[in-house]
């Protein structure tokens, strides 16, 4: 038995990287020239918003164009009051910019850690620069995981193979050799090279495709599906109910300046441009406060998508473990310790394979000897095996037995089971008697089997705990042996992770949709089945997917979220959504906590705002329809949008929420503003029809139409702002005093009546049944919003029954 090594850890260079003799690379004095000529890969970034457009979108928008029109009519009928509705519409503006520019420049700060990197040639040495840098003409270099920065010809290099699934969709490998073309946006799957970059920049010939498929999945998420519905209706109706409404309030009233002012208040509380901001400025906040936890998002809108995952996709190295393998011993068969250490130290002479397993091989086992190469069949994750063929000295191969022998023996299988059941991974060392190929025509012969073990990440138990009480289902996709992989999903602490699998001896169709649901640990799976299994938990899940290998980018791709190690492959962070900058895997707890709370916040205060709109236009179409005065004017209702809405929403909106995500968007907000809104309503027509019958004066009515409306937004917003805490409670007790002391000392700037005269007879009544009115509505529907949840999940399992067993 060969006993493990003692290894001195070396940081990794670019010394044991063979450079061609006939290639040198461009000079200092070449580079310079194709910069000063624009020759430079410099491609815009478009996976955050500029300063300008930040700017623009916040300020030149439908709702903030109306708000100056509506500001201006009012100005016209000579009531310069009633505009001080825009000025809260300009602060609020500029409070949102503020924020957003913030946000984004702290993401920008910290996105360099992220920022994708090349090996270049100059100068005949190898050095890394950003991309953006390399320049026409440059000898790039390129290894198994790598993305290709730039469209080349290959000038060095075998056992080359591409994806080049981001161009054409297909994921077949693409065998490559010298001369043949490398395209941008693809990516290297085995062996390593260099190639000269023959177009830069938007000269690539897969740049389009390439900025396609580089952008992260922004399609519109059910939050933004419904705001975006929302501003489509209210584009659409607003202004012929704004003209229903100033017609009818002209003839009701004969007034042009009852009838500009009644229309005004009716829109302005129609319009939600509050919310816009504050969704806005919560995605950008929430991406820069992740970015200070050393997580990068791609893009903003994920967070909605982070905030609803309820399964996690995991590949055992870098999650579950730390990535940091070790070579333990070696089981020996037909070898003597001196002709193994031979061979060993030849292999990782000549394969310069990076992943985790080889760098544990070459630490133990220093490139030695002087055997000379005839063939290299570099490691790829479809093989599972890396070789080479030796002039006088034979063919050598190291990988995982199941997938170098036909069959496995079941000495070998009895041998190796311990090892398995310990966690450990097993590799074999084989001879061939042939030149190496990529599939074997003859049989192997074996002379060693190595046991390497693996570590587990120090917080591994903690994290998954964390996420086993959040409901959010673990599943652990690996190339590994299963057993070995589910040994450490257990130790781990992953539920369930004694149901494995082997799907190399599975065969075509499978039946993906019962095997996710039936099973925790997948082992020996290709990166076409990682795909497939995606996809299959995607019925019934919102699904995240982690990786950090070239064999998880189609995985990565396919999740409704994938996130990336910032330590592992450029292609898994070109494919992901997000990217964790120090590669820690319990840094998902602070990803999927800052996603609730976005979200969480977001439908607090899109409930507080669709309060106002649903009773604005429902109250605008009534009264088009009577003769009564609108009861509000613009100035009246600052106290309602700034005390029961702007100010506590501004709070709410970046608070910490961490609550399950729960229903659907819009069902939640119905939730509460369907209730608030129909209680405005009932409140005010009921002061409409005491108008009618006590022969009450306008000023009266709006008065006691504009204090009920208030008391409702004072209860929505203590309805959403559950759970309470001390600083909410504060929060509501302050604003309510503040609300109150409108009427108190500042009557007469708002136009309103005195209270405490008769109007009082009216309004602790209708203040007490509002109260009463609006808790009844609430609970009806919340009965009615469970009821038509629970149709939707039957309604569903009927549709696929494999969701009752998921």
């Amino acid at each position: 038995m060969k006993k493990k090594k003692e290894v001195q850890t070396v940081a990794e260079t670019f010394d044991n990287v063979e450079i061609p003799a006939d290639l040198k690379g461009l000079t200092a004095a070449e580079v310079q020239k194709k910069i000063e000529q624009g020759q430079t890969n410099q491609v815009e970034d478009n996976l955050l918003k500029t300063d300008k457009e930040i700017i623009k979108e916040n300020t030149i928008n439908i709702f903030n164009l109306l708000n100056l029109v509506l500001a201006l009519l009012v100005l016209l009928v000579g009531s310069p009051k009633n505009t001080l509705f825009f000025g809260v519409v300009i602060i609020n503006t500029l409070i949102g910019i503020i924020q957003e520019l913030r946000a984004k420049h702290t993401i920008d700060q910290l996105s360099v850690l992220a920022k994708a990197k090349a090996t270049v040639l100059r100068e005949n040495r190898l050095q890394q620069i950003d991309q953006a840098a390399i320049v026409l003409g440059d000898i790039v270099y390129l290894r198994s995981g790598d993305q290709v920065p730039v469209d080349g010809q290959l000038v060095a290099g075998t056992g080359i193979e591409a994806d080049e699934s981001l161009l054409t969709g297909e994921a077949d490998r693409v065998q490559k050799k010298v001369k043949d073309k490398l395209f941008s946006g693809s990516f290297i799957t085995a062996g390593e090279c260099f190639y000269q970059g023959t177009a830069v920049g938007k000269d690539n010939f897969a740049e389009q495709l390439t900025s396609e498929a580089k952008k992260k999945k922004t399609g519109s998420s059910e939050l933004t599906k419904v705001l975006s519905r929302m501003i489509a209706v209210l584009t659409v109706i607003i202004i012929p109910v704004g003209l229903g409404l100033f017609y009818s309030q002209y003839q009701a009233s004969d007034s042009m300046r009852q009838a500009v002012l009644g229309t005004v208040a009716a829109l302005v509380s129609m319009i939600p441009e509050g919310l816009m901001l504050l969704t806005s400025v919560a995605f950008a906040v929430g991406a820069a406060n992740l970015a200070r936890k050393k997580v990068l998002v791609q893009a903003l809108p994920s967070i909605e998508t982070l905030a609803r995952v309820d399964v996690i996709c995991l590949d055992k190295t870098g999650t579950i473990t730390d990535g940091t393998l070790k070579f333990e011993t070696a089981l020996m068969e037909n070898i003597s310790d001196s002709r193994f250490d031979a061979i060993m130290g030849a292999l990782m002479q000549h394969l310069n394979d990076q992943n985790a397993t080889a760098q544990a091989l070459r630490k133990a086992f220093p490139a030695s000897g002087d055997w000379q190469a005839e063939k290299v069949v570099p490691f790829s994750s479809a093989r599972k095996w890396s070789g080479v063929t030796f002039k006088e000295q034979g063919s050598f191969v190291i990988g995982a037995p199941e997938l170098i022998f036909k069959t496995l023996p079941s000495k070998m299988r009895d041998k190796i089971q311990p090892y398995l059941e310990d966690g450990q991974r097993v590799l074999v060392l084989v001879e061939s008697p042939e030149t190496l190929t990529e599939e074997f025509v003859y049989e192997p012969q074996l002379l060693a089997t190595l046991i390497i073990s693996d570590n587990l990440r120090e917080n591994a138990r903690e994290t998954f705990g964390y996420f086993a009480k959040q409901d959010v289902q673990l599943k652990v996709i690996s190339g590994d042996h299963p057993l070995t992989v589910s040994k450490i999903a257990q130790n781990a602490g992953i539920e369930n992770a004694e149901m494995f699998i082997d799907m190399s001896t599975l065969s075509e169709p499978i039946d993906y949709d019962a095997l996710v649901a039936q099973t925790t640990v997948f082992g020996r799976v290709t990166p076409k089945q990682k795909q497939f299994l995606i996809r299959a938990l995607k019925v019934n899940h919102t699904v995240c997917m982690t990786g950090d290998g070239v064999n998880d980018v189609l995985a990565l791709r396919e999740a409704d979220i994938g996130v990336a190690m910032a330590n592992g492959s450029g292609a898994a962070r070109a494919a992901s959504d997000v990217i964790l900058l120090d590669s820690d895997f319990a840094r998902m707890q602070n990803v999927l906590n800052e996603g609730r709370r976005v979200i969480n916040n977001i439908e607090r205060v899109a409930s507080m705002y669709l309060v106002k709109t649903i009773y604005s236009l429902l109250l605008a179409v009534i009264f088009m329809f009577i003769t009564n005065p609108y009861p509000f004017e613009p100035v009246q209702l600052t106290p309602i949008n700034a005390l029961t809405v702007g100010i506590p929403s501004f709070f709410l909106a970046l608070k910490p929420s961490y609550e399950r995500i729960k229903g659907d968007f819009l069902n939640n907000i119905l939730r509460v503003s369907l209730p608030g809104a129909l209680t405005v309503i009932s409140a005010v027509m009921l002061v409409q029809l005491a108008s009618g019958l006590f022969r009450l004066d306008y000023q009266a009515t709006s008065t006691m139409s504009v204090f009920l409306t208030g008391c409702v937004g004072l209860l929505v917003l203590y309805k959403v702002s559950f759970p309470l805490d001390k600083k909410k409670i504060a929060l509501i007790t302050i604003l309510s005093v503040a609300y109150v002391s409108c009427y108190l000392f500042f009557r007469e700037f708002f136009d309103f009546d005195k209270l405490w005269n008769r109007n009082l007879f009216f309004v602790i009544p209708l203040t007490f049944g509002s109260y009463w009115l609006f808790k009844g509505l609430t609970f009806v529907m919340e009965r009615l919003v469970s009821w038509r949840i629970r149709w939707q999940k039957r309604r569903q399992a009927k549709k696929n029954p494999q969701s009752r067993v998921l």
